[in-house]
């Protein structure tokens, strides 16, 4: 029989050896294929989360545009109260002045009524006196014209006498029952 030639044992570890480089480049392809799949994922995600950036983006710029429309919008009507309160400020001051000019005018015109009311007061109760004063003088006379004349047709009319005031000043009587001077 004829000798085994070790050249047998060669082609096993060169083929061992491939295997080994094989089983190397398997490991490696699964390594690389692992690598892939987790970028893939990774780069999902970061898509993902781009896609997400830009719609929060355009939403936050919507928002903005709305926010700063509703600003200028708050803004404007802001002015627009301020303005209208510095309007509403400057009537009540006027309105103010006024009130106290109508109160000042009112209290003159209280014044002054009263003044007049007494004035009236006054001059009624001097009326009032003279009206007594003419009446006692007229019985008086048609008294003493009836002792000297008994038929009162035959009697001369008695000259009326003039007629003392109150403050001491004799007047002469008023035709037309009036009083002289008193604006009535």
């Amino acid at each position: 029989m004829p000798a085994k030639k070790k050249k047998a044992a060669k082609p096993k570890g060169a083929a061992n050896a491939a295997a080994r480089q094989v089983d190397a480049l398997r490991s490696t392809v699964a390594d690389l294929r692992k690598r892939l799949e987790r970028e893939v994922r990774v780069r999902k995600i970061e898509a993902q989360l781009r896609a997400g950036a830009k719609r929060a983006q355009a939403q936050l710029d919507a928002q903005v545009k709305t926010l700063r429309k509703q600003g200028s919008k708050v803004a404007a009507e802001l002015r627009s109260v301020l303005g209208r309160s510095r309007n509403l400020e400057g009537a009540r001051h006027e309105a103010e002045k006024m009130i106290k000019r109508l109160r000042k005018d009112l209290a003159a015109r209280t014044a002054d009524l009263r003044h007049k009311t007494d004035e009236l007061r006054k001059l009624a109760e001097q009326s009032a006196h003279r009206a007594a004063e003419i009446m006692r003088g007229e019985e008086h006379t048609h008294a003493h014209a009836r002792h000297a004349h008994p038929h009162p047709h035959h009697a001369e009319p008695a000259a009326a006498a003039p007629a003392e005031t109150p403050s001491g000043r004799s007047e002469p009587p008023s035709q037309g029952g009036g009083e002289q001077g008193s604006g009535f």
